[in-house]
């Protein structure tokens, strides 16, 4: 029976401590000739060897490309040059061999291959950890409705295209005739900030999503962005929706610091509310023209006959 390699296997196995050079076979024993282990310098990779054209691949500063011809045969490496993001490392390697499921043709394996790569490349960047807590906080929660709420309901591809965060548009998904507004508070919160008069105002329906969540020590196993933001990339199956994906990380800012990981919540509560007529907001027709910018507070318990089931 054909084993099905996560992340933690991958992990296990870079983590045995063999030696430069020395390379352990993982994916289908009948399918493609697939690696991973430590190139001739010590560094983590993952080799394909096969029969097939090659192209020109270009690496990056975190993960550095080579190939090359063993007779009648050619060799693709991705080898890590930032050991700090080995688990990232073994997310990448496993989602590369599901993409390769089932396939048995070198040419098509490869093919595969570089296009999962390409959906990966922008996202293994130099990190710097530039983000502050609430916006950790912000992108955990909106995250967290992406991968519970959107992509079961709508599909991948729908989901994607209706997030809107990192656009900074007024709504943080705008789906068919309906909008959501994602809040991630502190547990011990009692009320949610609108930041302006655009995020609950709309002549349709709508929902806030609110998450409330509890900062636990480094070492909890709990929520953590990047683990998150892996999670989502191994979900999505589609190249091109993992391109967006990726595309809409990077607009928030967001980069794989291992900083990150400092940041670990425990989510206490989930709650949606339906935003109608009569819901507590303030509305754009209801105040003075010169008045451009408005922020308030709505105090969650007051609004208990609005939260869905």
């Amino acid at each position: 029976m054909m084993k099905q390699y996560n992340s933690k296997d991958i992990y296990e196995i870079f983590s045995a401590g063999f030696q430069p050079g020395y390379y352990k076979r993982v994916g289908d024993p009948k399918g493609l000739d697939t690696y991973v282990g430590k190139d001739e310098k010590g560094r983590f990779a993952f080799k394909l060897r096969g029969r097939y054209l090659p192209v020109r691949i270009f690496g990056s500063e975190v993960i550095s490309v080579e190939q090359y011809k063993d007779v009648e045969t050619y060799t693709l490496l991705f080898i890590l040059e930032k050991e700090d993001l080995l688990e990232r490392f073994c997310t990448f390697c496993q989602d590369l061999l599901e993409s390769i499921l089932g396939i048995t043709d070198d040419t098509e394996g490869y093919n595969a291959i570089c296009n999962r790569y390409a959906s990966w490349k922008r996202l293994f960047k130099p990190h710097h950890g530039t983000l502050t807590e609430p916006e950790i906080m912000g992108l955990i929660g909106e995250l967290l409705f992406l991968k519970n709420e959107m992509i079961p309901q709508y599909g991948e591809a729908k989901a994607l295209e209706s997030w809107m965060g990192p656009e900074k548009t007024n709504k943080d998904f705008s789906i068919d005739s309906v909008w959501y507004e994602v809040k991630a508070v502190t547990a011990s919160k009692e009320s949610v900030h609108i930041s302006s008069i655009e995020q609950l105002d709309s002549d349709v329906t709508g929902y806030l999503a609110v998450y409330k969540l509890e900062k636990m020590g480094p070492t909890y196993d709990g929520i953590k962005l990047n683990q998150l933001a892996n999670k989502i990339m191994t979900l999505i199956r589609n190249d091109f929706y993992k391109d967006l994906f990726a595309s809409k990380l990077l607009s928030y800012g967001f980069d794989w610091s291992s900083d990150y990981d400092n940041f670990v919540y425990s989510q206490s509560s989930y709650s949606k509310y339906i935003v109608e007529e009569g819901f507590p907001r303030i509305s754009r027709d209801k105040i003075a023209l010169p008045i451009i910018k408005v922020q308030y507070e709505i105090v969650l318990s007051n609004i208990e006959e609005y939260k869905q089931n």
